[in-house]
């Protein structure tokens, strides 16, 4: 298919005076079409020559011309969702639309707006409003994260002119709270790890002593472990983190972990307290796989109860929040999230523990390790892992 494109001036004289219009000349296939485009009085000779220069200069190379504005809401429902986002991963195309449709969300707050409308002022309303509303500093960011996509895609779509950044690159954002979260004392830790083996919540035992001992796993990074996933032999033992499962719409997808540096390998200490958990329950989850109706596949994490099921990211969740409700109300009711936080900080109060096995171990997004200093790596990490068991085992 042959397509020839070009825009020229033309001058019109009315009564009123002389207008400019502007037509677009096209020829597909051996057949002429000319449409015309009347620019609003007033314009000036020079300006509609520049318009019309800028509007040739798109035909040719595609980054000036800009489409009929449309309402940021149609565009996002229409265009970006349906087009856009087929690619993005479950958990943040699920995140997005949660943003765009929330009370007070990016459709309550922008969808009336035309595309061209949405101004640095406009978003800076919108922080404010949120700032105000108690929103944290971390929440807002995505949201704009999340609103500069949108923009982004209308400059390529060629419903906003051009530019190197979006509106959202010049609002003031608050200023980042500083606040990791809360964690648990070691003592804390020994006593929970102590009351969930006296109830025999064998699920709870084994989170508490992964996520505050082992590498502080996500819940989908504990929702995707399996057995083969652990070795635990005499001389070497390791968890073996490569997968998570997210729960999206009641629906349990498995993906790579949250960071490349999420896949990672945690050495444990031979013979240590992580080490005869996960070596005890895993003897009870033969016992389990040997019952007819048993449903818990090779997830190292399953329910307590039959046929004992794997559990779900949601399924942990609800668990842990029990077990400290009924079993551990003595102790402060943190979030599951915060075990992780709490083995950042055991490991960071423990005497000649570094921080690249911290890092390394908790597979933290910083990570940029080479392969040549693998190894060594890995020796220092499992020499610190030990100096953890010790610590929890001369733990009050």
């Amino acid at each position: 298919m042959v397509k020839k494109m070009g825009y020229y001036l033309e001058t019109i004289k009315r009564k009123t005076g002389v207008r400019y219009r502007i037509v677009r000349d096209m020829t597909r296939e051996g057949k002429r079409n000319r449409t015309y485009h009347t620019l609003p009085a007033g314009t000036t000779k020079e300006t509609a020559k520049k318009i019309c220069c800028e509007m040739n200069l798109n035909a040719d190379f595609g980054d000036f011309l800009q489409k009929k504005s449309m309402l940021f809401s149609d565009y996002v429902e229409q265009i970006y969702f349906p087009k856009y986002t087929l690619y993005l991963s479950p958990t943040t195309k699920e995140a997005y639309i949660q943003m765009y449709k929330t009370r007070d969300g990016v459709r309550d707050c922008l969808g009336h707006y035309t595309l061209t409308e949405v101004t640095v002022e406009v978003l800076q309303d919108m922080v404010n409003r949120y700032v105000k509303m108690g929103k944290s500093p971390k929440t807002i960011r995505n949201y704009l994260y999340f609103i500069s996509a949108i923009l982004k895609e209308t400059m390529s779509d060629n419903y906003i002119k051009r530019q190197e950044n979006t509106a959202c690159a010049y609002v003031r954002l608050p200023k980042p709270s500083g606040v990791e979260g809360n964690a648990y004392t070691i003592s804390q830790v020994k006593t929970m790890l102590e009351r969930a083996y006296q109830t025999q919540n064998r699920a709870m035992e084994l989170l508490v002593a992964v996520c505050c001992l082992a590498g502080g796993l996500r819940r989908s990074e504990l929702a995707g472990l399996r057995w083969e996933d652990i070795v635990l032999n005499r001389d070497e033992a390791y968890i073996k983190v490569q997968r998570s499962i997210v729960q999206v719409n009641s629906q349990l997808i498995e993906k790579e972990t949250k960071t490349k540096s999420g896949r990672r390998i945690i050495p444990l200490a031979v013979g240590g307290t992580v080490y005869q958990i996960l070596e005890r329950e895993r003897k009870e989850h033969m016992k389990f796989q040997s019952e007819p109706g048993f449903e818990g596949g090779n997830s190292v994490f399953i329910m307590n109860q039959e046929p004992h099921a794997s559990l779900t990211p949601m399924g942990l969740y609800k668990s842990y929040k029990q077990f400290m409700k009924n079993d551990c109300p003595d102790l402060p009711q943190f979030r599951l999230h915060d075990l992780r936080h709490t083995y950042f900080t055991i490991c960071s109060n423990v005497e000649g523990f570094s921080e690249l096995s911290m890092i390394g171990t908790g597979g933290h997004r910083t990570v940029q390790s080479s392969k040549r200093y693998q190894h060594s790596q890995f020796e220092k990490m499992r020499d610190d892992m030990q100096k953890l068991d010790d610590a929890f085992a001369q733990a009050q």
